[in-house]
């Protein structure tokens, strides 16, 4: 069986999944390449390509040319190199058609269904922001009464499941936000200045500066959350990611630097931001919950490079959880969606 790669094309990140095969069972292996689309709006082909020439590596004797079909889905609509969401579709499917003529490549849709780039062309708003949508799906099919978060490194998608089926109110962003269902804060690029507005100074509130002088990667890489090298977003101040690196760019958020604040001054604060990112999310939990009552699950399906900051979420909101932290990966979840209505088109299902 032909390999297939599954594709998630964010704005600040690009994830490719392979799909050792068509069966759903089959080993995916995922890679992640951070790539700020904004900047370089049209290296998105090359980009695509050296990622998939990586992939196919991944396969004994395969070659890029092994992987003739595609599956998409996209968040990088969103990214203000855009003048429209409509445009941003269109521009992500431009570049896989460049990058990949030859290939057959299937769009992942919010309603749960695959359309061809021309379909996708003609109602791009039901493309935009659908990876999450795939991940949920994927993860209804093992626990049909549960609550889905994803903390990826911008947003995070809290989805409810009951009887199997996806229960979102909301579809597009801006629904999900009202809904509680999309919450704006990630585990490595969300600004400091948007997380909270005072941190603890010599245990005393302090006021922090509106400036991109840090990002939650800092907290959680001083905190060790984080490695440097799961630091995969650029650093605000253009200078390394080590953990005295990230330590100086908290103690600026505050307007002092690493010569006036000590090691607990700054942990301090580091704990600060990641106390209000789980609040935060617990916010949004509860606003689900209260939103689909009588009906409360138990358990929460944790995913994401910032599953830790879900797992204390859900236990703050009293659920218990279960780690899907690669498995849900959207690129991973389309393939493996479009590999099961594959099996099921073979069989006659």
């Amino acid at each position: 069986m032909t390999p297939l790669l599954g594709w998630d094309v964010g704005g600040a990140n690009v994830k490719c999944a392979l799909l050792d095969g068509r069966r759903p069972e089959m080993r995916v292996h995922v890679a992640e390449r951070a790539f700020p689309l904004w900047r370089e709006p049209n290296r998105l082909p090359e980009v695509l390509g050296g990622m998939a020439r990586e992939q196919t590596r991944v396969l004994s004797g395969a070659s890029p040319g092994g992987v003739t079909e595609m599956v998409v889905t996209m968040t990088a609509e969103l990214a203000d190199c855009f003048a429209t969401k409509r445009d941003g579709v269109h521009f992500v499917l431009d570049a896989f058609g460049q990058a990949f003529p030859d290939a057959e490549v299937h769009v992942y849709a919010v309603d749960g269904r695959f359309r061809s780039p021309e379909a996708a062309r003609a109602e791009p708003l039901r493309v935009a922001a659908a990876n999450w949508m795939a991940s949920a799906t994927l993860a209804a099919r093992e626990f049909p009464d549960a609550l889905f978060l994803d903390v990826g490194s911008t947003t995070t998608d809290i989805v409810p499941i009951a009887g199997g089926r996806v229960m979102a109110r909301g579809r597009h962003d801006t629904e999900r936000l009202a809904a509680g269902e999309m919450v704006y804060t990630g585990a490595l690029r969300t600004p400091v200045c948007a997380i909270v507005q005072t941190v603890p100074v010599g245990g005393q509130p302090c006021r922090v500066a509106a400036e991109h002088f840090a990002v939650a990667a800092d907290a959680h890489l001083w905190l060790g959350r984080i490695r440097a090298t799961d630091y995969t977003c650029e650093t605000p101040d253009g200078r390394g990611r080590s953990r005295p690196e990230a330590g100086a760019r908290l103690a600026r958020v505050v307007c002092a630097d690493s010569e006036l604040m000590d090691e607990a001054d700054i942990t301090a604060i580091a704990a600060a931001v990641a106390a209000a990112q789980v609040r935060m999310i617990v916010e949004g939990i509860t606003q689900i919950l209260e939103g689909i009552r009588p009906w409360k699950p138990r358990l929460a399906i944790v995913a994401g490079n910032g599953a830790f900051l879900a797992r204390d979420a859900v236990r703050a909101a009293g659920l218990d959880f279960r780690d899907r932290a690669r498995d849900a990966s959207p690129a991973a979840a389309v393939a493996r969606l479009w590999a099961e209505a594959g099996l099921r088109r073979r069989t006659g299902e």
